[in-house]
């Protein structure tokens, strides 16, 4: 992609497990398989397609963001992200370093709610996880959970609960479910813990979840997940918008490789809110601490200006690009990657841009 430029892509489609059979059907075929993420971007591991000439993206474009449509149908694996300094090292200090990383890019990245999502996100604060580890404890007089009560920290509560064995980790599950009804969570929360107990009955993960915010994002809402907080995706349909890179550290719920010590080693103690954007004429702006934002564009006109990268994705109605006397359209589905040009984007449905800043 030259400088001064605007290239239309189609996404690469992603058939995760995870995924909902066909749920991405408004922006690809269907088939009848999983449907989990549709990258518009140029990282090596999901390349778009050019429009024009049918073709992969070229991986040397270095494309500063990526964008992906994501529907989950089931928990995703508890996870952190590096940032560009610890990607860049490599993460050489750990056993099965070269397992750890994909590339050399930091991963910092926002969801933005396209239905009702589900995720744990973030630190729970001490007060509230203490709750239902009491009752746990209680219940199963595991000392570990007393060991965990004595904790402040992420870190040292889930390095306390990775050193449980399986079997002791098999009983505890078994009482998590009738634990957090008795802490009063969310009902939400309780289906989501009925689900993962049941699909991971060994996995201390379960219990790692319990020291992660819930969060239950509406239509519209988005939160920013920014290296090292710990996530685990649980069910919605949403956009993602992230720096370009693939580098994922999964520490439980998952039956991908995982390196506990590297992940445990990422996390940054802090708890994160959800936020719905302010609205202006139809144009809602979030700006999250990072070197990108998000503009959800509903029936409007969105001017962008001194934009050095931006990607314009097509959801729903009828997107153009208007650059001076040029004028290109998207189908839904088709991204617009831009290029140090000032554009107006006019939507007749919906978009979302998101651009570096």
């Amino acid at each position: 992609m030259s400088d001064n430029s605007i290239l239309v892509i189609k996404g690469a489609l992603k058939d995760y497990a995870w995924g909902k059979v066909n749920g991405l059907q408004n922006w690809v075929a269907k088939t009848d398989q999983p449907q989990a993420e549709l990258w518009f971007g140029d990282h090596p591991s999901g390349k778009s397609i050019n429009k024009k000439t049918n073709k992969e993206l070229s991986t040397n474009a270095n494309f500063p963001l990526l964008i992906k449509l994501l529907c989950a149908n089931e928990p995703l694996s508890i996870q952190v992200h590096p940032d560009k300094q610890t990607a860049e090292s490599g993460m050489s200090d750990f056993e099965d370093s070269e397992k750890i990383l994909s590339d050399d890019n930091g991963k910092d990245e926002m969801l933005f709610a396209l239905e009702e999502f589900q995720a744990f996100a973030g630190v729970e604060s001490k007060a509230k996880r203490d709750v239902v580890f009491k009752i746990l404890f209680e219940k199963t007089n595991a000392k570990e959970l007393q060991e965990v009560l004595a904790t402040d920290t992420f870190f040292d509560a889930a390095d306390i609960i990775f050193e449980i064995d399986k079997t002791k980790i098999s009983q505890i599950n078994k009482e998590v479910v009738d634990c957090v009804k008795k802490a009063n969570y969310p009902a939400k929360a309780i289906s989501t813990f009925e689900k993962i107990v049941i699909k991971y009955p060994n996995d201390p993960g379960v219990l790692v979840c319990l020291l992660m915010q819930f969060h239950v994002l509406e239509k519209g809402h988005a939160i920013h997940v920014s290296p090292g907080t710990p996530h685990s995706y649980v069910q919605g349909l949403a956009v993602e918008v992230m720096t370009t890179s693939d580098n994922v550290l999964r520490m439980g719920l998952t039956n991908k490789y995982v390196n506990i010590d590297a992940a445990l080693s990422l996390v940054e103690e802090k708890q994160i809110q959800v936020l719905s954007l302010p609205t202006n004429d139809g144009v809602h702006v979030y700006k999250p601490e990072s070197d990108f934002e998000l503009v959800a564009v509903d029936n409007a006109t969105y001017q962008s200006r001194d934009t050095k990268f931006a990607g314009v994705l097509n959801l729903e109605g009828e997107t153009k690009i208007v650059d001076g006397s040029t004028e290109i359209s998207l189908e839904k589905g088709e991204v617009a990657l831009i290029s140090n040009i000032d554009v107006k984007v006019v939507v007749k449905g919906h978009a979302v841009v998101a651009r570096t800043v």
